[in-house]
């Protein structure tokens, strides 16, 4: 038994030397493109600050950062000793690289500032940080923990789903690319 090759049609040719030069053209312009700072923003400072033993509640919980948060995508809790909800209102933008929470404390005790915050970079940083009112004492420690539920994690059956779609749509492709033309 022989092989013989098959002519290319010209117009496959075409299609092909089309798509390689595209390949190279976003290769060339994309390749060396500088990509986007990312600064990491890390937690500067906070109203009330981490431990304070206050007299009054305050009226609202402020976290300045190193880099610009984005309000809409960020989340800050503020919970008394006991779980509860103390937040009032949604998360707003302060000054610059600030974000503000409205609180309502109505009795003493200790309370737990969690976050997640994410920056317009697309880096991301959680944390917490705890205060007392009312009590004359210093707070116990935040829990390291307690801002763990704020992680957003790649959900696993989505990435394969993603993965799948990707190697069907190349698949696809493959076979337009193959297929006999009929005349």
């Amino acid at each position: 038994m022989t092989l013989t090759s098959r002519p290319v049609p010209p117009k496959l040719r075409a299609l092909r030397r089309a798509v390689l030069g595209l390949a190279v053209t976003g290769l060339a312009v994309l390749g060396p493109a500088p990509m986007a700072a990312r600064a990491d923003g890390t937690l500067v400072s906070g109203t009330p600050a981490d431990g304070a033993a206050l007299p009054d509640p305050p009226a609202a919980v402020a976290l300045s950062f190193s880099a610009t948060p984005d309000a809409a995508l960020s989340h800050v809790s503020v919970r008394d000793s006991a779980g509860r909800e103390v937040s009032a209102g949604p998360l707003l933008a302060g000054a610059a690289r600030e974000l503000r929470r409205d609180v309502r404390i109505t009795g003493r005790g200790d309370y737990t500032v969690a976050f997640h915050i994410e920056f317009t970079d697309g880096s991301e940083t959680i944390g917490a940080r705890s205060f007392s009112v009312g009590t004359g004492v210093a707070p116990r420690p935040a829990a390291a923990d307690a801002a763990d539920g704020h992680q957003h994690e790649i959900d696993p059956l989505s990435a394969v789903l993603l993965v799948v779609d990707l190697a069907a749509v190349a698949g696809v492709g493959l076979l337009l690319l193959l297929r006999p033309r009929t005349r």
